[in-house]
């Protein structure tokens, strides 16, 4: 939650900043000055058990939390998005079969644009500095989308719209949390949840 629980900050509120998600080859080609503190330091992923059971929490406690009738298996990746109060959370498994999805969370209109391959997802605001909110769609190259207004190409990862009548323009990255559903709705009870209907 990014708040302080007690002392001298208690209740002192964090500023999120956006962070992304993707994999180690789509990182270095957008970043390739990027140093690696300590590469394979396993060798495996210590983790991968942990990934596939329905056990939760670090202790591995077995069920657990908030009761949400089953909604998601407590190990599906989200992508958590909170704003003015409101929080979503949008499934892997959903955005993986609608990779762009043009919402809402709370009063502001967002986009969630996700990668299959790399499960890479980022989300921006869709309102420029105007007023225009933007309705994206999926474009005809990889890790693009094309806004029904203009019909400007924009890339996924960056949030830049590459070509078009707003080429060079930026949407604003919205902070995000990945995690797993147990860990999200445990945090935000009131959570929302995005189901591709």
């Amino acid at each position: 939650m990014g708040q302080g629980i007690g002392g001298e900050y208690a209740g002192t509120q964090l500023a999120f900043i956006p962070a992304q998600h993707t994999d180690w080859k789509t990182w270095r080609e957008l970043h390739p000055e990027t140093l690696v503190i300590s590469p394979g330091l396993y060798g495996r992923d210590p983790y991968e058990g942990y990934y596939r059971s329905a056990s939760q929490g670090v202790i591995g406690r077995p069920g657990g939390g908030i009761d949400r009738d089953g909604d998601l298996h407590p190990k599906e990746y989200v992508v958590g998005v909170r704003l003015n109060g409101a929080a979503k959370a949008y499934p892997f498994s959903v955005l993986s079969r609608e990779p762009v999805v043009n919402d809402q969370v709370g009063d502001i209109p967002v986009a969630v644009l996700f990668d299959r391959d790399t499960a890479s997802g980022n989300v921006y605001a869709r309102q420029l500095a105007d007023g225009t909110v933007l309705t994206l769609e999926a474009g005809s190259a990889a890790r693009t989308v094309v806004d029904v207004e203009t019909q400007s190409e924009w890339d996924t990862l960056t949030g830049q719209a590459v070509s078009g009548e707003l080429e060079g323009t930026q949407l604003e990255l919205v902070p995000v949390t990945y995690a797993f559903w147990f860990g999200w709705i445990d945090y935000h009870p009131d959570s929302e949840l995005y189901d591709g209907s």
